[in-house]
């Protein structure tokens, strides 16, 4: 196995014994040495005596008090050691190959983040029924942020399926919501942002372009969950929308910044202060 110490997985997790343990021993399968965190919010179940099993090989996060995913998560990625995070839910798996497949396209300083295709696994049938991502490029490898952002943008990526720097991803976990929020919805703004912020940072992204992850479908599942009536599908989406209009907000607000700092200041300022403009102006005219 090869010796590679500069990832972390972190598993937030809460009152899911039943999956948390496929998730734990795809993370010891991977081809590769990394960090597996595994942080534990308010639990209730029989979690704590699960991992026992894997006493040595994990690092175990307790707290008696539930402070909802979002802390959770933050306390996994704040107490890792690796430079990348490879944040994977209680309820998700991966490939023996995935990290392996996607740390080598870091090698490029300008990658903020790469992602795999990911199966859908239902839980009822224990089948996969389709694969995300299957419809954007034909081959794996490097690609530019600017080229594709559409695609990346219309998507709802699930942070199992990428990795990012652990920088990168304490930046994007606000301690409380994002500035001008107004929506929440179980951690969906945060998790969204992880992937805008790092196409705001860098220029490229990785794709592996085979499904190394699987995401479980069933009835507890955020996602599924959030689908499953009307007002809980409009605040998923307003959570979402919001997350994209901050994304453009700071995108694109730099040019507003310049233009209001270099012209649009200096126009109110003679507009407020007409006389003290004048003179300023006639001194310059006359050199003084």
């Amino acid at each position: 196995m090869k010796d590679l110490k500069t990832i972390s997985t972190v598993i937030p997790t809460f009152n899911r014994e039943i999956y948390l343990k496929k998730a734990i021993q795809s993370c010891l399968d991977q081809t590769i040495n990394h960090e597996i965190i595994v942080c534990n919010h308010g639990g209730t179940d029989q979690t704590d005596q699960m991992v026992k099993e894997f006493d040595g090989k994990i690092r175990y996060i307790k707290k008696v008090k539930d402070h909802g995913l979002h802390y959770c998560i933050l306390e996994g990625v704040m107490e890792a050691k690796g430079e990348y995070i490879n944040l994977l839910f209680d309820d998700d798996w991966m490939e023996p190959n995935y990290l392996e497949e996607c740390i080598k396209y870091f090698d490029d300083t300008d990658v903020g983040l790469v992602f795999s295709q990911a199966n859908i696994y239902d839980d009822k049938t224990q089948k996969v029924i389709k694969i995300f991502y299957d419809d954007f490029l034909s081959k794996e490898g490097v690609y530019k942020v600017a080229e594709h952002e559409f695609f990346l943008l219309k998507q709802l990526f699930s942070p199992s399926s990428f990795i990012i720097k652990k920088k990168d991803m304490i930046d994007s976990i606000y301690n409380g919501n994002l500035p001008f929020a107004k929506y929440d919805y179980k951690g969906v703004g945060p998790d969204r942002f992880m992937m805008l912020l790092c196409m705001l940072r860098y220029s490229k992204f990785g794709y592996i372009n085979k499904p190394l992850v699987y995401f479980r479908e069933h009835l507890n599942s955020i996602t599924i969950n959030a689908l499953s009536n009307d007002n809980k599908k409009k605040l998923f989406e307003k959570a979402r929308n919001e997350v994209d209009e901050y994304y453009y907000t700071l995108k694109y607000g730099k040019y507003f910044s310049f233009f209001q700092n270099k012209y649009f200041f200096k126009i109110r300022f003679i507009l407020n202060e007409p006389k003290f403009a004048i003179r300023k102006l006639f001194s310059k005219i006359l050199g003084h």
